[in-house]
């Protein structure tokens, strides 16, 4: 197994490992993985407290918990009676605050640490994994339990709906978690039920192959999932069946659960369609049982979501009838082709895809969305040089989907030469990237320029262009309504 590359703190207490949760303190508390973990700390009792580098209403949320939110990064922030210091591999291990805890004695633990324990303090821990799909997958069970009263603890690594709202302890048995598979922090963690949503090549700063990620996820499986614990994974997918085949070579293998458009899955989808942002399916499974899926959310692979989200209830023991019919109510996870507004006859569109299987399949539930005439106009904003180095041929062929690109840069300040380079490999697949537009505000000058009534414009990728929606439309406002 190749090497992680990437830049790793060494943990005093590995995943499995006892963990104090008295008085964490959280070093990067308003990412995306963080927060919802110091909230469901806060809600089960422990004094709380962390530092991000920049606020959010996330954090804001967090602080009207009870937690204690510094802005910047300082020394002096590590409370004296910290029982335990908290880390992911976006913090450097030159962080002051890691520093300080090294210097006074006081554990400094990966994320993952934190979740596996709060999960194993409930009965039912169900991990939620998968290159794509597993914070749809995560929010749809956290959803859908909720609506059935089951009262669940979650952690998903998006908002289900206001700033914040993305972690929960609950009081009933079960705990779902969309656990991270980006620095193989995955392996090691304890679970009843282990959902993947599929298996592709990404992270290529962790991985070195496909092959090295179907390892990864055979050690997370042999080495996490208890006993007469269930496995629901896709059907469809190469590098699911590829592990399935690897754990039933051996005999001693768990019990799995299949879903997908395949012939051969337990929990068979067809007839799909989506138009008007209503996406429909037949799912039918074990005993003959069908339903009709009807989901508020675009896109067909939010079916394969769907029918992962009702396996796994129905290994749970719910009630499969009473959970089709809520996920007719399930808004969607935030930042998952998520609607940021309208301006000007122009629909307005939130995307996380930083991979270019997602970038694809959101700019086909944008194609869904736009009525006879509308264009899909996407502005993408990479998500660092490592990941467009490796995947820019991808991205272009994905990008090629749209009517017109608007390429802007990253947080991780991709060069502009890299840029035109990906401007230039979009338009040999056929595509229109003529606007490589640094400057984000300015990049959402462009995209207005080039929009029109009835189309759609997808904001993609994990940086600071979630904040461009508001640009946007006001550059559109500023159109005259006769011509946009």
């Amino acid at each position: 197994m190749a090497e992680t590359a990437v830049p790793t703190i060494a943990p005093n207490v590995s995943t499995g490992g006892p963990v104090d949760l008295e008085r964490p303190h959280f070093v990067g508390l308003g990412g995306m993985g963080m927060l919802p973990v110091a909230r469901v700390c806060a809600e089960r009792g422990s004094t709380v407290s962390g530092s991000d580098a920049r606020t959010s209403e996330g954090l804001k949320e967090l602080a009207r918990c009870g937690v204690t939110v510094h802005t910047g990064h300082a020394a002096e922030q590590v409370p004296a009676d910290a029982t335990v210091v908290v880390f992911t591999h976006a913090v450097g291990a030159d962080n002051p605050e890691i520093l300080e805890a090294r210097r006074r004695g006081i554990p400094v633990v990966h994320r993952s640490a934190v979740l596996n324990a709060l999960m194993a303090a409930d009965r039912t821990p169900v991990a939620v994994l998968g290159t794509h799909g597993k914070t749809s997958t995560a929010g749809m069970l956290a959803f859908l339990l909720s609506r059935m009263a089951q009262e669940p603890s979650y952690v998903v690594g998006g908002d289900l709906d206001v700033p914040g709202s993305g972690g929960r302890a609950g009081k009933g048995g079960f705990f779902v978690a969309e656990v991270d598979e980006s620095d193989r922090s995955h392996i090691g963690v304890g679970m009843n039920v282990a959902v993947i949503t599929n298996i592709g090549h990404d992270h290529p700063e962790s991985y070195a192959s496909q092959a090295d990620h179907v390892d990864a996820y055979e050690q997370c499986v042999r080495i996490g999932l208890h006993e007469n614990g269930t496995l629901v994974l896709s059907a469809d997918d190469p590098g699911c069946r590829e592990l399935a085949s690897r754990l039933a070579m051996r005999g001693d293998g768990p019990r799995t659960v299949t879903f997908g458009f395949s012939s051969s899955a337990d929990w068979r989808l067809t007839g799909a369609a989506t138009a008007g942002g209503r996406t429909t399916a037949v799912l039918r499974g074990p005993g003959s049982v069908e339903f009709d899926l009807v989901l508020r959310v675009p896109g067909v692979h939010q079916l394969l979501n769907a029918a992962a989200a009702v396996a796994t209830l129905h290994t749970l023991n719910q009630e499969c009838d009473l959970a089709v019919d809520q996920l007719g109510y399930f808004d969607g996870v935030q930042r998952r082709m998520t609607l940021s507004g309208e301006a000007a006859g122009v629909l307005v569109f939130d995307s996380y895809a930083h991979h270019p299987d997602e970038v694809s399949v959101d700019l086909a539930a944008a194609r869904s969305l736009v009525e006879a005439g509308g264009r899909v106009v996407g502005v993408f904003q990479p998500s660092g040089q490592t990941r467009l180095d490796a995947f820019g041929g991808a991205f272009a062929k994905a990008l090629a989907g749209c009517d017109q690109v608007v390429l802007t840069d990253s947080l991780q300040g991709v060069a502009v030469g890299s840029l035109e380079a990906l401007a230039a490999r979009v338009n040999d697949a056929g595509g229109n990237a003529w606007h490589v537009v640094p400057n984000r505000a300015q990049a959402m000058v462009s995209a207005a320029d080039e929009a029109r009534s009835g189309d759609v414009v997808v904001l993609m990728g994990t940086g600071d262009i979630v904040e461009s929606g508001p640009l946007l439309r006001a550059a559109l406002g500023e159109l005259d309504p006769a011509v946009a």
